[in-house]
């Protein structure tokens, strides 16, 4: 069936000005800041997300002007940016200027071609520290009103007959809630006032009882009006507890009908609510073969789109917060990932690249977007050495990640692996914000790479942003929600399974040796102390990692409203937002792969462990492995069974350690750094002080050409690691010592 590509354009055009409304709104916020002092790092990365996003709608309704204007612009907050140019009021004028043109033209002005070009060559000539050339002044803006814009899907919905009357049903029911509970309230009242009553009388026999009291005291026989008094307020006492008694149980049954009702109405409201706001997935993938094309005829390449045929419904608001970050991965797809015909040829690809995007429901009411390409793929060592380049990883911890953390870096403000920096991308940014956006969603987001068949981008999202559910936990005096996608488990541990390794507190669990972070030392709070002999735990998964948060108490989880922060802090690190429990609590909701992040920043060594108990003369192992994580499980495995335990990098460490104490086993790693393995076992052999010690290999080499070549050099024992069991490696071990 042919496009109707004027009526598509028309709908997308509709969209942009929602979008656009919102940047715009931000960038006037923050250059009016600029005017009154220079700006801070944080505000330049505002503006600068702000633009580079304008830029990218704009190209997806082909709004090439403006397109133009955004990408001059951001060629000057770039170098702001990165400090190749000072900050001056002549930068914050100019910046002013582009937003009131783009203010204009968003508002449905039409401007002269010339209008932008004067711009784009003003801002290129600061950006190259030049001054700009002179421009005719902006002309007053026209007072008459824009026409009016197209109606699209962003603000309307259809909403099918039978829906409406399913939510007008559900306003009758609560129409006679609302009924019962002024019923209800009526009751409660006259119940107080009959307290209240009840409270004056004996009041009003205060002065009788002090005069009874008194004549007992003395051994005076009360006066017979006395007692008479006394009898009949007894009397009509009783007469007034056996009905507050029965009014009482009257009012408990029905607030336990009127709690029952509105729990069955509120969840049938918000299905129905949920209903309405839902859409077709296919008004998502509205627009992306035009702007495919265009990508491709930009870039000189050929890609073909490969759209998923579903009739998965979504929640509106998320589906209009995705369409920003699927432009942003197809234009990197394109831009980054797709060869040039003639580079895939030599590589014995089709000349044409394969976008394939497929959405599938999973289960636990949340959907996952998939987006792939045949191009080359990530190459990690090149992430790794330009994180390392900027700061964000130290050179020794990139030697120890494996390729899924490294590729986790590719998501950073400002990491680009492109040697060119085009319009279309190689800024570092668009990631971010995809990630950012994910995230805003209680989504993750993760990819996966091979190098010269291509990458996936997986994103895994919510179908509606009215249920949410969270685990209560409680710091201290503080309560705080975890979303409960996050939480693989809740679990409590005695606190002598933890070990602390190279200073850091880790847990071996399910066969992996996870770090292990207080949460209150994450959140910067006051630690509670040491508490008891168990450890209440919350076992997250986020961004390809696993890790350990300890609490003071689990409460459990339960249905919430999550609530945004506002404008005043659309943004604060470790919190995606707040809810309101039903006594009135005011509850954080934190942000897990913000957790995260905070986590492997902190050092980790505010909490307490309780150390093995030492034993005399127990056997000392040497572990000489180069992974920290395989490094960490051997260690712990060992000191569990009651050994001392001492570890290296790799052999040369392994080596030196050797010559300078005293040790009674080996227990080492083959492919090793700067002395592997096989070496090392020599060097040992033709020692004559360490020819008698015993040494274990456990490698991952399992070939019978390996084996025999560790036999040769002298190993007592080959254990491979892809078969390894826990008690294969302490029954050899024991065996040898």
């Amino acid at each position: 069936m042919a496009i109707d590509r004027e009526a598509l354009r028309q709908r997308l055009l509709s969209s942009f000005r929602e979008e656009a409304a919102e940047r715009l709104g931000v960038l006037e916020h923050e250059l009016r800041r600029w005017q009154q002092a220079p700006p801070q790092q944080e505000s330049l990365e505002t503006v600068f997300r702000e633009v580079h996003s304008l830029k990218g709608a704009a190209r997806a309704v082909g709004l090439t002007e403006l397109e133009r204007l955004s990408h001059a612009w951001e060629t000057l907050l770039s170098a702001l940016q990165r400090g190749q140019l000072a900050f001056q009021p002549l930068l914050s004028d100019v910046s002013r200027d582009v937003l009131r043109l783009l203010q204009r033209a968003h508002a449905g002005e039409t401007l002269a071609e010339a209008q932008y070009g004067e711009l784009c060559r003003a801002l290129e000539a600061v950006a190259a520290g030049e001054p700009p050339p002179p421009r005719s002044p902006l002309p007053l803006m026209s007072v008459a009103p824009p026409a009016e814009a197209p109606r699209g899907v962003s603000d309307s919905v259809r909403v099918p007959v039978h829906l409406l009357d399913a939510l007008l049903y559900h306003g009758e029911e609560l129409t006679q809630s609302k009924l019962e509970a002024q019923a209800l309230r009526q009751q409660l009242r006259a119940a107080q006032q009959d307290f209240q009553a009840l409270k004056q009388r004996r009041t009003s026999l205060a002065s009788l009882l002090r005069l009874l009291r008194e004549n007992l005291a003395d051994g005076v026989a009360p006066a017979a009006d006395t007692l008479q008094g006394l009898l009949d307020y007894l009397d009509w006492n009783q007469d007034q507890l056996d009905r507050l008694h029965f009014n009482s149980n009257q009012q408990a049954r029905a607030g336990t009908h009127l709690a029952a009702g509105l729990a069955s109405l509120s969840d049938g409201f918000t299905q129905g609510l949920q209903e309405v706001l839902q859409l077709p997935c296919q008004t998502l993938l509205d627009g992306l073969p035009p702007l495919v094309d265009d990508l491709a005829r930009q870039t000189g390449k050929r890609v073909r789109l490969v759209l998923p045929d579903t009739a998965l419904q979504v929640d509106k608001r998320i589906l209009d917060e995705l369409r920003t970050p699927l432009q942003h991965l197809l234009r990197n797809a394109i831009d980054h990932g797709i060869e040039a015909p003639a580079a895939r040829l030599s590589a014995g690809k089709a000349e044409s690249g394969t976008l394939t995007l497929d959405i599938r429901q999973e289960p636990g009411s949340r959907f996952v977007l998939r987006l792939q390409d045949d191009g080359g793929g990530i190459d990690a060592a090149r992430v790794k050495a330009k994180a390392v380049e900027l700061g964000l990883l130290a050179a020794d911890e990139a030697r120890q990640l494996d390729e899924a953390q490294v590729l986790s870096y590719i998501f950073e403000s400002g990491l680009s692996t492109s040697r060119l920096l085009t319009d279309l991308s190689g800024r570092g940014l668009g990631l971010a914000i995809v990630r950012e956006a994910v995230e805003k969603l209680g989504g993750r987001i993760s990819v996966h790479s091979e190098p010269g068949r291509g990458c996936e981008f997986c994103l895994r999202l919510p179908l509606s942003r009215s249920s949410f559910r969270a685990v209560l936990v409680r710091v201290g005096e503080r309560l705080f929600g975890m979303p409960v996608q996050a939480v693989e488990r809740t679990l409590r541990m005695p606190r002598a399974a933890l070990r602390r390794v190279e200073n850091k507190v880790t847990l071996s669990l399910d066969g992996q040796v996870l770090p292990l972070w207080s949460l209150a030392e994450v959140l910067g709070l006051e630690p509670a102390g040491e508490g008891g002999a168990e450890v209440p735990l919350l076992l997250l998964g986020a961004e390809g990692m696993r890790y350990l948060l300890q609490v003071d108490e689990l409460l459990g989880d339960q249905e919430i409203t999550l609530k945004s922060l506002g404008a005043q802090l659309k943004r604060v690190r470790n919190l995606l937002g707040a809810t309101v429990l039903g006594d009135g609590t005011l509850v954080p909701v934190l942000h897990p792969q913000d957790l995260q992040r905070s986590a492997l920043s902190c050092a980790g060594t505010a909490f307490a462990v309780t150390p093995p108990e030492r034993r005399v003369a127990r056997p000392r192992i040497l572990v000489a492995e180069d992974s920290f994580t395989s490094r960490g499980l051997l260690k712990a495995l060992l000191e569990s069974a009651g050994y001392e335990v001492q570890t290296a990098n790799d052999g040369l460490d392994a080596w030196n350690a050797l010559k300078q104490a005293q040790f009674d086993l080996l227990v080492s790693d083959i492919e090793m750094p700067r002395l592997d393995g096989f070496a090392l076992t020599s060097k040992i052999r033709a020692d004559r002080a360490l020819t008698e010690l015993p040494v274990v290999l456990v490698t991952a080499l399992q070939s019978a050409e390996d084996r025999a070549h560790g036999l040769d050099v002298g190993a007592n024992a080959y254990l491979v690691k892809s078969g390894l069991e826990q008690d294969t490696l302490l029954e050899a071990v024991k065996r040898l010592l």
